[in-house]
């Protein structure tokens, strides 16, 4: 096991890449999944993300190197002329810049494509589905009615037009004992090169609306804001899922796709590189996000304490806000998560966990469940990741140049 470490919060230098969550709909969705965390945010309003709000940003970015995400809500909502305008600002910026997309993959068509390939040819994009039929039955529509097999169409049609892709699932209490039929569902993808596992530790999160069509199910399951959601899972739960994924993905499937977190826990075993910002030292920091009122922000999945460190109206330098000098409080309170990190024996492989986590569970029941898991975890995988061998090196190389590896940006919406 790794040696204890001091951990520290890392912040980004005026080089360092960043990841940009670019909220082109705001908290606009064509469905209304339970649990997503952007119904959760005080909107002023809900509008587009216009090219101008985006060019004052990238300006501000001075050429650093980016990774872009086309996110929402539903990034599609835009429509696809809104969209190209959008496209046309990234593909001006001077620096680099990788440019990525979370979709629902519901409103997906070959207008849509016809455009990526136009524009933005090297779009990676992830879509949301949480597993088996059965495990998506948080993932509705403003009726309550089911989505999912719209969800595959959108996936279909990628396979058809040749493209590779991610898949985010969110761990929800529904897939928790059907690990070896999501990894089957994911190796019936043929066009999937990664998939990421993404907790669902809802606790002491409120609902802000309730649309008429959702209002019971919503009530039933979150009407107090109190205590877990009926959504949720346990961090000990969720630790236990991934491991029965890693089961069944490292028994048939290994060569087919990378599993995450798995992937980025055997990579820390290897002492290579972790882009996963779970596992990372890179975390939140390096994330910032931009929404449609020029408000720029920390990680969009940090909602308490305010996420909010800058606006496109005032900043003229990424540089000015990016160590969270508009915004002590949120580093002083990240910091503090990082720092009984350093007596723990598994940090060099953990990194402090997600960051946005551990603060919606500050003081609650799930704080001390939640480090315990990912010991856990990270034993459970260092004991049976052994007959890999050589082939962890094969399952590196396919990362890099077989397709698009989920990251640690964005609970799918």
């Amino acid at each position: 096991m790794a040696k204890e470490s001091q951990m520290q919060l890392r912040l980004p230098s005026a080089e360092d890449s960043l990841t940009a969550i670019l909220k082109l709909a705001g908290e606009a969705c064509n469905i209304n999944c339970y649990y997503c965390y952007e119904k959760r945010k005080p909107y002023p309003d809900e509008r587009w993300l216009s090219p101008e709000v985006l060019d004052s940003f990238l300006r501000a970015g001075r050429g650093r190197p980016m990774r872009v995400v086309l996110h929402g809500g539903e990034p599609l909502l835009i429509g696809v002329k809104r969209m190209r305008a959008l496209l046309e600002v990234l593909g001006a910026y001077p620096g680099p810049l990788e440019v990525t997309m979370q979709t629902n993959g519901m409103l997906l068509n070959d207008s849509w494509l016809d455009l990526f390939d136009e524009l933005c040819p090297g779009i990676d994009i992830g879509v949301s589905v949480d597993g088996p039929r059965s495990a998506n039955s948080y993932r509705v529509d403003y009726r309550d009615m089911p989505t999912f097999d719209k969800v595959l169409r959108g996936i279909e049609l990628l396979r058809a037009r040749g493209r590779s892709i991610a898949l985010c699932v969110t761990v929800t209490n529904l897939v928790l004992q059907r690990a070896a039929e999501t990894m089957a569902m994911v190796a019936g993808f043929p066009h999937v090169r990664a998939v990421r596992l993404s907790p669902c530790l809802d606790y002491n999160v409120t609902t802000l609306k309730f649309p008429k069509g959702n209002a019971k199910s919503l009530q039933l399951l979150n009407g107090s804001g109190q205590g877990a959601a009926g959504w949720a899972t346990t961090p000990m739960e969720y630790a236990e899922f991934v491991a029965g994924c890693f089961d069944s993905w490292r028994e048939g499937h290994f060569r087919q796709f990378i599993l995450e977190p798995i992937f980025s826990i055997m990579l820390h075993f290897v002492e290579a590189d972790v882009a996963l910002t779970d596992w990372s030292e890179k975390k939140e920091p390096f994330i910032v996000s931009l929404y449609p009122d020029g408000t720029i922000g920390a990680s969009e999945e940090i909602s308490t304490p305010d996420a909010r460190i800058g606006s496109t109206d005032t900043v003229t330098d990424l540089n000015d806000v990016i160590m969270f000098q508009r915004n002590p409080e949120l580093r002083q309170g990240m910091s503090s998560l990082l720092e009984v990190c350093s007596s723990c024996t598994h940090v060099g492989v953990c990194c402090g966990g997600s960051l946005a986590d551990r603060l919606r569970l500050v003081n609650t029941g799930w704080e001390g469940e939640y480090c315990a898991s990912r010991r856990w975890l990270i034993d459970y995988v260092g004991e049976h990741c052994g007959r890999f061998g050589a082939d962890l090196d094969a399952i590196r190389e396919s990362v890099a140049h077989g397709g698009p590896a989920p990251r640690g940006e964005g609970r799918a919406h």
